[in-house]
């Protein structure tokens, strides 16, 4: 009876918690868009040894600046993104855009085109039904009275039939015309600007991908979880030191305030967005783990009230619970890419350009493999 009475409270504790983290998207009409040239940062695409080029203010225009643009988005003046150094993804990282030379003269490179019925399966997929599908997934930092901007955005693409997802880590600093404001920014004010709505929009933009599902977090709130579950352990790559914490090579056991550091560095890391996402999987990794043992079961109504405070997304319960059962395997084996540019200087602002190639060989790979 106390079993059974225990399950009912768990049971209805995670469908209370699931029903404050829905926050479903605006309806919207899927629009292909082009893969326009950046007129301002294609004059500089031949940067300085540092990775940095700059360009006299009155030239660039249509460029917003929030606190700390002045330095890529770990504090540092050149972005250290590593765009080749994980042997997992050259298969796609070295496949061709299939975009021929003479188009890189063009302002503007159309996007691939989607039939109707590829669009309806990729907004509306059926999890039920095992239907491919991408999903964004944002990390916030968000405080009282401030809405805050993305600290990391991951778009992934899941489709059962190939038993895989594909992860692509997009820098923060990412120049983009976003949507709606129709101006040059860094993607990640995209959230300042027009919260999880327009985040979406600017990567369906960047990429020229329909995205059914996000799932937002605010990065503050990994602490609390980390702790209630008594810590994390994770296995350190290589040893750097962030916010006078040293953090050893090998096997480290991690309390949340560490946890949130650990996932959060970048500048150190020889291998710059793309080692940060590498940290991130395997502290996300090591949580789930956590939260499935045993010993965690009756940490579960905390737990839940925590990512009630610090999750939301646009997927029902019962589309959890379809993901859960129906697509763990593919979670399980995910593939990453890596997203080409280079770093610029524009009005003293740093940004990673990238091309309307490189956007147009990311949409292909992704859209290979959903489709």
């Amino acid at each position: 009876m106390l079993v059974l009475i225990g399950g009912g409270y768990l049971w209805f504790t995670l469908q209370r918690t699931m029903k404050v983290m829905y926050d479903p998207l605006p309806d919207k009409t899927w629009k292909a868009p082009a893969f326009e040239r950046d007129s301002v940062a294609a004059a500089l695409n031949n940067p300085e040894p540092t990775g940095e080029t700059s360009i006299p203010a009155q030239s660039a225009g249509g460029d917003s600046a929030l606190p700390n643009d002045h330095k890529a988005s770990d504090g540092s003046s050149a972005d250290k993104v590593d765009t080749t150094k994980n042997d997992n993804t050259q298969k796609y990282n070295n496949q061709s855009n299939n975009i021929p030379n003479n188009n890189k003269q063009l302002s503007k490179i159309e996007a691939r085109k989607l039939s109707d019925e590829q669009v309806q399966m990729l907004m509306h997929p059926d999890l039920n039904k095992r239907d491919p599908f991408c999903l964004l997934l944002l990390g916030v930092d968000e405080r009282a009275g401030d809405r805050g901007r993305s600290d990391t955005m991951i778009l992934l693409s899941i489709n059962p039939a190939k038993g895989s997802a594909l992860a692509i880590s997009i820098p923060r600093d990412t120049r983009l015309q976003l949507p709606k404001r129709e101006s040059y920014d860094k993607i990640n004010h995209a959230y300042a600007f027009g919260g999880t709505a327009l985040s979406v929009e600017a990567v369906e933009r960047l990429f020229g991908v329909p995205i059914a599902y996000y799932m937002k977090t605010n990065m503050e709130g990994i602490v609390d979880i980390v702790d209630t579950l008594g810590g994390v352990k994770v296995n350190n790559p290589w040893g750097f030191k962030f916010d006078d914490t040293n953090f050893p090579k090998g096997e480290l056991s991690l309390d949340g305030q560490k946890a949130l550091m650990y996932v959060r560095m970048r500048h150190e890391d020889p291998q710059g967005d793309f080692g940060r996402t590498q940290r991130q999987r395997s502290v996300l990794s090591a949580l789930v783990d956590n939260v499935a043992s045993v010993r965690s079961l009756g940490k579960l109504p905390h737990i839940l009230s925590q990512l009630s405070k610090d999750v939301r997304t646009n997927l029902t319960s019962g589309s959890m619970f379809d993901l859960a059962s129906n697509y763990r395997p593919e979670i399980e084996n995910v593939d990453t890419l890596s997203l080409n540019g280079k770093g610029i200087m524009i009005k003293g602002i740093y940004y990673y350009s990238v091309t309307p190639e490189e956007r147009g060989r990311i949409q292909n790979i992704i859209l290979d493999h959903v489709l």
